[in-house]
């Protein structure tokens, strides 16, 4: 009822008011309101400004009624100087000439204006004639050099400065600076300088717009063009104690020869640090310059190898006497055993440090990283710096904290290289370097007899993994599969579900039928590995969780009686456990022959094999790359064995000597070592290089036992620290 009472009176003020304004109601009919008519016109933008002859832009009106509504009308569009612009019946204008206009929109009696400017800007300056011009040198070029500068629309720009500048050595010009006349253009005269070979004038324009014209200086006589076609270090990021090994290519390219002799510099920062006489190079000769130098103070540097420092000797061209690297040189610090010290650094803050180790032990050698604040990650790799501190063979720093201990077993002579990231500030922590005194864990195989064979057989197997775990002499991280087990079958057939800690390596062995006798005796390879991952880096391959070693059993008791069982045996753990079945994975085979290359100079790139093979008697290898692999593009033994023709009756190569145990080398020891493995050299066999001439030799099928296939094709299933399928991969890439 409130609600109610309140609005009548509403209502009977609004008739009222309704009735007011009618006049009364006693006054006549009301007047009726005017209809819409066009009232006002208005141009949008008011203004544009056009930079380019045949440029558009739009403009729009807008006609307003008397009650400043938009209606609809007939507008008709003008230009005040169809040479600076022209407009369409759309309003859309085009640029025609440089200037000022006004744009006129009309309806009716209704008129609007704006402001158009074309004020053409220089977007490039071409060459038109003249370039690419032969002359002797020191001489005028028979043809002036034209120029032309152009607007985005490919239209001449007039009334703007061309500068012109011969380049370093390339003589002079007629005029250095001219106006481009009505149709963009600009032209000079250019004399050749005193140099052979090209030459180069700069063209240019205000805003930064610039060309090049290019002529050839050319001489009477034939000359020589000395080159440095290429410049190999043995590393572009080495420390402040490391020396660099550099391999320049030299070449002649001209039509002459060079002088009898001539200097090559090698230079730092522009300083020399080395010089060397070459002989003379007759053209297309080549000849290849060694030069080791450093260690260098650290920093960003500039490495050159430099031929005829002093420019003496006339040539094509001199540009190319210099070829120069950058190196990004990191400081290091020798600390040795005995050695404590605190150190700190900032977040992801790098501390490299390396020990030399003059005399070793069968005990491990110990790097620790304890107390202070913060969180450092330790990382330690014998005998050579990998290019990453991710890629050291000890990594400690899967938990947060300043306690990090890496041990390597045993304490090798040599170089242990040790890096120290901040994982996050820290600081001060102590870093204590020592030998033995802390306890190391042994590497273990676990054979699993998926079948058996007699039981000599057996223990034949055994004995091989003694063998392996005398090599490999120190524990890699356990892996639990608990949470994420392998399916039966997974690794080869028959093999169990692991769904297991396994403790160091598990290799399943069956034995079945593989293709009858002779051919395929046995074959091998890993089937788990480990990985381990870092944020922001691609994955790092280790060491082998699990994999199969398959007997043919037609095959299995020959072996047996012609005595090279056991051979047999390690050289198939040796795949397992990752020779020539991870060397991909690792980054450490170069031209691969299976990749339809069956003559590549196929070869292990890894370090400390490098070096063993060297210290074999391989210094004198004269067959290409070391160390060789075999080659020839056979699936199952090229690629993945050491070359038969070089080693011969070594344990890894594609061939065993029947009733002759096959040498268990230092190299093929040192291989595992690149691998990431910790090794004991001493129990290697005596070992020197068979063949140092690369020369092919001849295989008698009945004096050998030929292992070729036997690589196991196995996917590789990559397991990460946490026992987490990381993925799948084939083993060839």
């Amino acid at each position: 009822m409130i609600a109610k009472s309140r609005i009548i009176p509403v209502i009977s003020l609004l008739l009222l008011a309704g009735v007011n304004a009618c006049g009364g109601g006693d006054d006549g009919p009301s007047t009726p309101q005017e209809p819409p008519r066009p009232a006002t016109i208005m141009i949008e933008p008011a203004s544009a400004t056009l930079t380019y002859i045949s440029q558009t832009t739009a403009f729009s009106a807008t006609v307003r009624d008397q009650y400043g509504a938009a209606m609809a009308a007939t507008v008709t569009w003008s230009s005040s100087d169809g040479a600076v612009f022209t407009v369409d019946g759309s309003g859309q204008v085009t640029a025609a000439g440089n200037g000022s206009g006004t744009l006129q929109a009309s309806s009716g009696t209704l008129n609007a204006t704006a402001s158009v400017t074309v004020e053409q800007r220089a977007a490039l300056v071409g060459v038109i004639s003249g370039n690419n011009q032969e002359a002797p040198r020191g001489m005028k070029l028979a043809k002036p050099v034209v120029v032309r500068l152009e607007d985005r629309g490919g239209h001449g720009v007039a009334g703007v400065e061309i500068g012109f500048a011969p380049g370093a050595e390339s003589g002079s010009v007629s005029v250095e600076s001219v106006t481009s006349d009505d149709s963009g253009q600009g032209t000079t005269d250019w004399t050749l300088g005193n140099k052979f070979g090209a030459q180069t004038l700069i063209i240019s324009a205000p805003g930064g717009i610039q060309n090049r014209a290019r002529a050839t200086a050319t001489s009477e006589t034939p000359l020589a063009d000395l080159s440095v076609e290429t410049v190999t270090l043995s590393r572009t990021d080495p420390t402040d104690l490391e020396t660099l090994d550099i391999t320049a290519t030299l070449a002649n390219k001209g039509d002459a020869a060079s002088p009898d002799t001539f200097v090559v510099h090698l230079t730092l920062d522009g300083i020399a640090q080395d010089s060397a006489k070459v002989a003379r190079l007759e053209p297309e000769g080549r000849t290849t310059l060694d030069f080791t130098a450093g260690p260098f103070e650290a920093g960003n540097r500039r490495l050159a190898v430099v031929i005829d420092p002093e420019r003496r000797i006339d040539e094509w061209e001199k540009e190319n006497n210099t070829k120069i690297e950058i190196l990004a040189i990191a400081h290091q610090e020798i600390v040795r055993v005995g050695h404590t010290s605190n150190i700190s650094a900032t977040l992801d803050e790098v501390l490299l440090f390396r020990i030399d180790l003059e005399e070793g032990s069968k005990e491990a050698i110990n790097i620790e990283v304890s107390g202070g604040q913060g969180d450092p990650d330790l990382f330690v790799n014998y005998g050579f710096r990998p290019d990453h501190h991710y890629k050291y063979s000890c990594i400690s720093g899967a938990q947060p904290g300043t306690a990090e201990l890496c041990q390597l077993l045993p304490a090798r002579t040599g170089s242990y290289h040790v890096a120290v990231h901040a994982y996050s500030t820290f600081g001060p922590v102590e870093l204590k370097i020592s030998v033995g005194g802390i306890e190391v864990e042994s590497y273990d195989i676990d054979v699993v007899f998926i079948d058996h064979g007699s039981a000599e057989q057996d223990k034949v197997v055994l004995d091989a993994a003694r063998k392996w775990e005398s090599v490999i002499v120190q524990g890699v991280t356990d892996i639990d599969l608990a949470n994420s087990p392998i399916e039966a079958g997974q690794c080869v057939t028959g093999s169990p579900i692991v769904d297991d800690v396994i403790d160091d390596v598990r290799m399943f062995v069956r034995i079945d039928s593989i293709d009858g006798p002779g051919k395929v005796l046995a074959r091998a390879g890993p089937c788990l590995a480990r990985v381990i991952g870092f944020e922001g880096y691609p994955d790092i391959p280790r060491s082998v969780i699990a994999g199969a070693i398959e007997f043919d059993e037609d095959d299995l008791n020959g072996l047996s009686a012609q005595g090279i069982l056991l051979s047999t045996v390690l050289h198939e753990m040796g795949h397992v456990l990752g020779f020539g079945a991870m060397w991909d994975a690792y980054g450490l085979l170069e031209n691969h022959s299976i990749s339809g290359n069956s003559n590549a100079d196929t070869h292990f790139t890894g370090p400390l094999a490098r070096r063993a093979f060297e210290r074999a008697g391989g210094r004198n290898y004269r067959g290409g790359a070391i160390v060789p692999v075999e080659n020839g593009g056979t699936q199952g033994s090229a690629d993945s064995h050491w070359r038969e023709s070089v080693f011969e009756n070594e344990l890894m190569t594609p061939f065993l000597s029947a009733g002759i145990d096959a040498s268990f080398s230092i190299i093929t020891i040192e291989s595992m070592a690149d691998l990431g493995f910790s090794v004991d050299p001493s129990v290697a066999d005596s070992y020197r290089i068979a063949n140092t001439s690369g020369a092919g030799r001849g295989v008698d099928p009945e004096s050998v036992i030929d292992l070729s296939n036997d690589i196991a094709d196995y996917p590789i299933v990559f397991i990460d620290q946490k026992g987490r399928r990381v993925h799948p991969v084939d083993r060839r890439r």
